[in-house]
């Protein structure tokens, strides 16, 4: 049997090759352009319609959590800025805060190192828009995991609108002596009445500055959040209807809300690890 040489190829050196097909040396050496897939795509809207107000920090996160490596920050910039999505719509707006004539207590929350759960609880009110006009939502927060602790919904901003919310805490959860509740100085918080059942439950009152809405940022932002995530894109037929909607964002919030303060977990998984390092230090 005769064996024959396969022929050779020639090889051009890659100036000659770059001069036939009449491009730049540059372009034999530049990284093709990686494109989204239409599945990235797809993914990053499903997070942004859950979520509206995640930026691509967090939609990179959540889509980590999933497994998706690929979905880098950068990436997912980039798709979500060509994909135009985040556009917020703008609301009615009114007044929720009237200051109030009954004596404010020093801001305690200012300076405070937040050592444990419940340590310190914050409260705000907002207003959303329904066909009468406007209803009141209040919500108390754990200042550390930034858990919804109580809620309740009003067309009238009396104190009873927070009191029930703060009734909502205070039948749920454990409170430890000497808690401290924080809010602005709202009359329905500098009430006799509100400081009466704070005061009952062994808590301290803290109020913000005059004119100083930053004392009180951690609160701004959940109302913020609430505003683009729920509340602004909703149509609400009654209070009732409302109310119904609110419990359930605040108990996916809970349990699903990603925060970059707490390390990109939700509430609910903050306090389960948070509980399980301290059953592990009382062990040691």
């Amino acid at each position: 049997m005769i064996r024959t040489r396969s022929p050779r190829l020639a090889v051009l050196p890659i100036e000659r090759c770059c001069q036939i097909l009449e491009v730049p040396r540059s372009e034999y050496y530049r990284k093709p352009i990686e494109k989204a897939p239409d599945e990235l795509d797809g993914e990053i809207q499903i997070e942004a319609d859950a979520r509206i107000s995640y930026g691509y920090r967090r939609i990179a996160e959540a889509l980590a959590r999933k497994g998706n490596r690929s979905a880098t920050r950068k990436r997912v910039r980039s798709r979500m800025k060509k994909l135009g999505l985040n556009r917020r719509p703008k609301r009615r707006k009114t007044r929720t805060t009237t200051p109030g004539k009954g004596p404010a207590s020093p801001n305690l929350a200012a300076n405070l190192n937040l050592e444990t759960l419940r340590q310190l609880l914050i409260t705000d009110l907002t207003y959303v828009a329904i066909p009468k006009g406007f209803a009141y939502v209040s919500v108390v927060l754990d200042a550390l995991s930034r858990k919804a602790l109580g809620w309740a919904v009003s067309e009238s901003l009396a104190t009873e609108l927070p009191l029930e919310a703060l009734e909502m805490v205070i039948s749920k959860e454990t409170l430890p002596k000497g808690w401290i509740h924080h809010s602005d100085r709202g009359c329905q918080y500098t009430s006799q009445d509100y400081k009466e059942r704070v005061e009952a439950h062994l808590g301290i009152l803290s109020h913000s500055k005059p004119g100083c809405p930053y004392d009180n940022a951690k609160m701004e932002s959940f109302f913020k959040t609430y505003k683009y995530e729920e509340a602004n894109l909703q149509t609400y037929s009654s209070t009732e209807d409302l109310l119904l909607n609110l419990s359930t964002f605040l108990e996916d919030y809970n349990s699903s809300r990603l925060h970059s303060s707490l390390g990109y977990q939700s509430p609910n998984e903050f306090e389960s690890r948070y509980n399980q390092l301290d059953k592990e230090i009382c062990v040691r």
